[in-house]
């Protein structure tokens, strides 16, 4: 079969309009492989007729492998991706699970909430919180708020750490990004409609400029806090070289399998799994 970009071009500016980025955000897209087209095969994208209700992430290490395996090696089909769809009943259970959580987390967290911030604005000199324009659902452009955990001379869209020993990260930061301590302040996001509690994971504008029709399909749903991708074995690669895992999250979402994404990435930030 033909690859992806033959059988839909690719749009020229991705998902938006003005395809024009500034030049340390062209600096981090030249250093990443964007991408413009999926290999394609006869398979199809569902991967079974019953719904994913995620007890496979709860069971041992063997049975969670295996799984990983099965969805890393699931085709992209332009065809199929694009076909798509959330039923408003889905996204009706799913906002309310969404807020009655953001509010539990944010009352409970609360004193840990201000401490944070208090030892932040101690630490070094700068913003208690970061904010970065995202891209969510339906392509609308919402900003993003995460706890400062790097230095204020570091560029918005510089490549993410990937060790404790970055050199731009503050003695605070090391320890919020250990512990995934800087998303918290992204409930808010959730209690303005703006993300989940689960989902895809939030994209910066410029790489949404370069998507192609099959990628631009991870804008039907909110993105979220956490996520099948970012429990998984995948997550040390770019999320754009992944993404048979959103949209296997995006056909079965349910609240059985949220909860159990979250319940995994509790277990993952208690270890340190996948955090910096």
């Amino acid at each position: 079969m033909n690859n992806l970009a033959e059988v839909s071009p690719v749009f020229e500016n991705g998902c938006h309009e003005d395809g024009t980025i500034s030049a340390e955000a062209e600096k981090f897209v030249s250093s990443h492989e964007i991408l413009r087209s999926q290999p394609t095969e006869s398979t199809t994208l569902g991967d079974t007729q019953r719904p994913d209700l995620g007890l496979w992430l709860l069971c041992g290490a063997a049975t969670r492998h295996d799984r990983w395996e099965y969805l890393r090696r699931i085709p992209l089909r332009s065809r199929e991706v694009q076909n798509i769809s959330v039923k408003n009943i889905q996204d009706a259970v799913k906002r309310c699970f969404d807020v009655l959580c953001a509010v539990f987390l944010l009352g409970a967290l609360f004193p840990l909430l201000l401490l944070v911030a208090v030892v932040i604005k101690c630490d070094s000199t700068g913003p208690i919180f970061f904010r970065h324009s995202r891209v969510g659902k339906d392509d609308r452009l919402f900003t993003l708020w995460k706890f400062r955990s790097m230095r204020t001379d570091v560029p918005k869209y510089e490549v993410s750490p990937t060790s404790v020993t970055d050199a731009r990260l503050t003695r605070v930061g090391r320890w919020i990004r250990r512990m995934s301590i800087d998303e918290m302040p992204q409930l808010i996001n959730v209690l303005k409609g703006e993300m989940s509690l689960v989902g895809p994971r939030p994209e910066m504008p410029f790489i949404v400029d370069r998507y192609n029709p099959v990628a631009c399909a991870r804008l039907r749903v909110k993105p979220g806090i956490t996520g099948l991708w970012q429990i998984s074995p995948a997550r040390a690669f770019p999320i754009h070289e992944n993404l048979q895992y959103d949209f296997h999250y995006i056909r079965n979402q349910n609240v059985l399998l949220d909860c159990a994404i979250i319940a995994r990435t509790i277990t993952a930030v208690i270890h340190g799994v996948g955090a910096v």
